[in-house]
């Protein structure tokens, strides 16, 4: 089948589509969920503390941990900010146990650019289970 002059196939518009479904993946805030390949168990939960206006800089980040109704101690806690835009290295810092049974605060914690950030707490019990928590904070410029 011939193609009319000044018309463009179907198929030509195709791989425009894919890169902007591609650009617009990309473009998502980051997924709990997909931060580990590791499942979470429903008896781990995590519950992330921050203020949810923050400034760039230093910031000290809260992460409770309860092992069913029982606060857990000895967990492994990591804290991971991601901004909700694509292109941005994560910012990374380990959370030791804190003042608290099944209290953890970060040391080394900062943010190192103004905008939307997603802070996900990995925890993993001493006996091998894991659980995630996240909360959403938005930083402003100094």
């Amino acid at each position: 089948m011939r193609e009319r002059p000044g018309r463009t196939s179907l198929t030509s518009f195709l791989p425009l589509a894919l890169l902007l479904l591609i650009v617009l993946a990309g473009c998502r805030p980051p997924d709990a969920g997909g931060a580990s390949a590791r499942a979470a168990d429903p008896d781990v939960r995590v519950r992330v503390e921050a203020p949810p206006e923050g400034v760039v800089g230093p910031e000290t980040v809260r992460v409770l941990v309860l092992d069913g109704d029982v606060p857990a101690s000895d967990a492994t806690v990591t804290v991971t900010g991601d901004m909700t835009h694509a292109g941005m290295v994560p910012v990374v810092a380990d959370a030791p146990p804190a003042d608290a049974p099944g209290a953890y605060l970060t040391d080394d914690f900062a943010y190192d650019m103004a905008g939307d950030w997603v802070l996900t707490a990995e925890v993993t019990l001493p006996d091998g289970r894991h659980g995630f928590g996240e909360t959403r904070v938005t930083v402003a410029r100094p």
